[in-house]
């Protein structure tokens, strides 16, 4: 590991026919380094967003910096496994003292196959002796499973099975072989051995770990010691690319650092134990004593608070009850959690509060605040907790009981006897892809409680966080990720992010999170965001990227793992297309070691970051608030009616429209439908993806605050009314008199008229939707695309408030979208496929497709690639030969 006074070198030799030997030292850092950490790093008294040029901007003491971090975590780097025998040795130091309960786990990856071990033994170099004596399971399978076990138990494991097999391990002796399975639902599970958590490891002494392994075929395999707990704490493995990678960053100006910290949680009378937490810190400023320290902290209670409270514990209605997440709900859960927060902020800004730029609350599904197993199948929400705090919710939306009976149409339901949608009518869609707004209201109801829970709950989180740093420091939340939840199954409301609002008028709040969505996010494509970005920033926060672009140096199948590239030059090109974008729409990001295996260890990606600093420090010092002429609007109530089974539409028209709207052209911005209600969009042509759900007096402030704008009316425009649906809603908000049709596949082709336009490829889906609509009185003229009966799917009228494009398939093609975007006037950079994102004079270009690009800047002046410095036009034209997942960033001088 290379950390303050240690480096790493890694070094493979051969020792005979029969296997190899993999050693692993630690290196002393050259003197340049030592020097460098000699320089005092100034007390750092507050750090916020400052948003009041429209523009979020980090402020360190009164000093605006690059939104520009590094997330890590201390872990083992993988030890390469080969198909021959090979001896394996690597020596480390835990950081932290684990006299008695740490344990050792090896990870073999997530690829079929098979792996034998022999002859493990861990030594105290210090005191001579065994840690864990040599392992040689000659005695059988008992030798494993008297001292080792495996995760995840029973039903569970659906990968591995494990055997001590005599002829195979070194020189014919036996070996503990691992034989590795792909998942039949293709999801796989953390599995991995551990020894049972009873061996000894001393801050400050020196290990050494042997053995012998084999792989067929050959992998990486991981091997890590811990303390075991609701976090698990690392203790040591093979040298980890933590502190490097921080020093890395700091080599280029990055000195925000967020990484895991433990959360102490004793039990009542107990005293906190503050040493591994100050631990973690201090790993962190040893790499890099000037880091700015953004601590992830995770927020699930221990094991003794969930046994003590076991009405607040998450339930599910179906298969193994495999998480233990509190009930969000639960005012004993958020009164409990935000103490323990509170108390670990306040001894972190007593001992590192010089050092310390915020603090990022973590829970709930990979620590992201949607519900756990939003994914999955089951449904949650079935504990008592969650039924109390339910039926509060109810007293306080209706207030007695004839208003709930009204509501639901049910005379025999009251406030004190509600329960929780059955789970077959929870998966139950009778009237198609949205909830009858009569007949399914309790369901309706539920969708909107299980989103304020989750906001509520982040939001009292963040006062906590707020009251202990005194209001000095960043507080950071996951949350909103309005566009991504589109592809949930069992309807988007499941996730618990459809609460953005709430969350975006919590004052406590500075940063929001997420992220770069898991689609389009490979080369060639969009990387777009999960949220309505430019709400987040029009409400006076930060949206901040979390970049967990899987390098070329990436291990594992993590999220976003298939879009991985494997060379240093495409790993460069999408991150200038990731942090370019972020410059341009005012966006904060970290780039993640997702798998704590050193992804960012090479310093020609920091050579990027370096280079990148010509755009952001002229944005630091003139700031551009990012207001594109086009904008995509999702309106959270409407997501809140979605069945289960509604992804059929919201799939292609809410998560993968980004896709389109990513390559018209131009940059489009991601916005709350109830911002541009409110004025606050002043785009030129306006996608209302999900504006189903509106009352009278909301359609007339919509039509009034898109006036003289294109408006893009997507799949279900006005149908439902609070309390019913109306055709008559839907003519007097698109102009077109809408109808019903049925019974074919929700696929529409354009015309040959349309396709003079450049509109040339169908959209939809190919399967029958309900509800679904056509422009019965769309003139040929005005009809782009026909349904298979032939009449009008997507239809284009000039009314006098400006030009309405009606588009009842689910979903956008960057044709139609770039068809659209002539009409309304908007500037379109290019006439062709491309990623484009720009902001005053600076533009980011990712390439779609080979060949050359004819790019339109609109602006006069010489056309400079920003980083090269090399003149590529001028007077607005010039034309670029790219590949297919170039990026390139350029600026118009003035």
């Amino acid at each position: 590991m290379q950390g303050v006074g240690g480096g790493r070198a890694c070094r493979w030799q051969g020792t005979g026919e029969k296997f190899s030997v993999a050693r692993i030292w630690n290196l002393g850092l050259a003197g340049g380094l030592l020097l460098w950490l000699a320089q005092p790093a100034a007390a750092v008294e507050t750090v916020r967003v400052d948003a009041a040029s429209g523009a979020p901007r980090i402020v360190v003491d009164g000093r605006p910096v690059r939104a520009r971090m590094f997330w890590g975590a201390p872990g083992s780097r993988p030890l390469p496994l080969a198909t021959a025998g090979q001896d394996i040795e690597f020596e480390f130091s835990p950081a932290q003292d684990e006299p008695a309960r740490a344990t050792m786990h090896l990870r073999f990856g997530q690829t079929p196959g098979v792996v034998c071990l022999d002859d493990l033994r861990v030594v105290d170099l210090t005191t001579g002796r065994d840690v864990l004596p040599l392992q040689d399971f000659e005695s059988g399978l008992e030798s494993f499973t008297r001292s080792w076990t495996f995760w995840p138990p029973g039903e569970q494991n659906t990968v591995g099975t494990i055997d001590v097999k005599p002829g195979q391990g070194r020189e014919k002796s036996a070996a503990l072989c691992v034989t590795l399975k792909n998942p039949p639902d293709g999801r796989w599970p953390d599995f991995h051995i551990y020894h049972h958590a009873n061996l000894a490891l001393r801050s400050g002494h020196r290990y050494r770990v042997r053995l012998w392994a084999r792989a067929e075929p050959a992998r990486d395999l991981t091997l890590a010691f811990y303390r075991p707990g609701q976090t698990f704490t690392y203790l040591g493995g093979p040298p980890s690319p933590f502190s490097r990678q921080i020093q890395l960053a700091a080599d280029v100006g990055v000195d925000f650092v967020s990484f895991p910290v433990h959360l102490p949680w004793p039990k009542p009378g107990q005293p906190e134990d503050w040493t591994g937490p100050d631990a973690q810190c201090q790993t962190v400023l040893k790499a890099n004593p000037r880091a700015l320290l953004l601590p992830r902290i995770g927020m699930e209670p221990p094991a003794w608070w969930r046994e003590a409270n076991p009405d607040d514990v998450m339930v599910w209605d179906r298969g193994p009850q495999k998480h233990t997440g509190a009930v969000v709900a639960s005012p004993a859960y958020r009164r409990a959690a935000a103490a323990r927060l509170a108390a670990l902020i306040a001894h972190l800004e007593d001992k590192f509060g010089d050092r310390t730029a915020g603090y990022h609350p973590c829970g709930q599904n990979t620590g992201e605040w949607f519900y756990q197993e939003t994914w999955g199948p089951a449904l949650n929400g079935y504990a008592s907790g969650d039924l109390r705090a339910w039926r509060d919710w109810l007293a306080d939306r209706y207030h007695g009981d004839a208003a709930l009976q009204a509501a639901w149409r049910d005379p025999q339901v009251t406030l004190a006897s509600a329960a929780v949608p059955t789970p077959a009518s929870r998966r139950a869609a009778p009237a198609g892809i949205l909830h009858d707004p009569q007949a399914a209201r309790s369901l309706i109801d539920f969708a909107e409680f299980q989103q304020q829970m989750m906001a509520d709950c982040v939001c009292a989180l963040a006062g906590a966080a707020r009251e202990a740093s005194r209001g000095r420091k960043l507080v950071v939340f996951f949350y909103g990720y309005v566009f991504e939840f589109g592809a949930v199954r069992n309807g988007p409301a499941t996730a618990g992010h459809y609460a953005l609002r709430r969350v975006l008028d919590c004052p406590d709040i500075d940063v929001l999170c997420s992220p770069i969505s898991y689609f389009d996010r490979g080369l060639g494509q969009s990387g777009p965001a999960m949220t309505a970005a430019e709400s987040v920033a029009l409400a006076g926060k930060m949206w901040l990227y979390e970049d967990d672009t899987r390098t070329y140096l990436g291990s594992g199948r993590f999220p976003g793992w298939s879009d991985g590239v494997s060379t240093i030059e495409d790993t460069n090109r999408l991150l200038l297309r990731n942090t370019g974008q972020c410059a341009v729409r005012n966006f904060g990001t970290w780039w993640m070691d997702l798998g704590a295996t050193g992804w960012f260890d090479d310093p020609r990606m920091w050579a990027e970051m370096e280079r990148l600093k010509a755009l952001d420090e002229p944005l630091l010092e003139r700031p551009l608030p990012f207001r594109p002429e086009v904008a995509a609007v999702i309106d959270e109530p409407s997501m809140c009616r979605v069945a289960a089974g509604g992804h059929v539409v919201t799939v292609p028209g809410v998560y993968e429209v980004r896709r389109a709207l990513g390559r018209l052209g131009a940059p489009y911005g991601q916005y709350l439908q109830d911002d541009l209600l409110a004025g606050r969009v002043p785009a030129r042509m306006v996608v209302l993806l999900t504006s189903w759900r509106l009352s009278p007096q909301q359609r007339r402030e919509l039509l009034a605050a898109t006036r003289g704008r294109l408006r893009v009316w997507c799949y279900a425009p006005g149908y439902h009314e609070e309390r019913g649906t109306s055709l008559d809603a839907m003519q007097e908000l698109t102009g077109f008199k809408l109808t019903s049709v049925a019974g074919q596949a929700a696929w529409a082709e354009p015309t040959e008229a349309a396709k003079t336009l450049g509109f040339q490829e169908g959209l939809g889906v190919k399967q029958p939707v309900t509800p679904l609509f056509a422009a019965a009185d769309a003139t040929p003229a005005e009809t782009l695309a026909t349904w298979p009966d032939g009449s009008a799917a997507v239809a284009l009228r000039q009314t006098a408030d400006g030009w309405s494009l009606f588009v009842g398939p689910p979903g956008l093609t960057s044709e139609l979208a770039r068809l659209a975007a002539r009409k309304a006037g908007v500037h379109l950079f290019t006439q062709q496929d491309c990623n484009v994102c720009a902001n005053g004079p600076y533009l980011v270009l990712h390439a779609a497709q080979d060949g050359p690009l004819v790019v339109d800047t609109g602006r006069r002046g010489k056309i400079v690639d920003l980083l090269s410095g090399q003149a590529v036009g001028r007077d607005a034209q010039a034309t670029l030969d790219l590949k297919k997942g170039d990026t390139r960033i350029l600026r118009v001088a003035e």
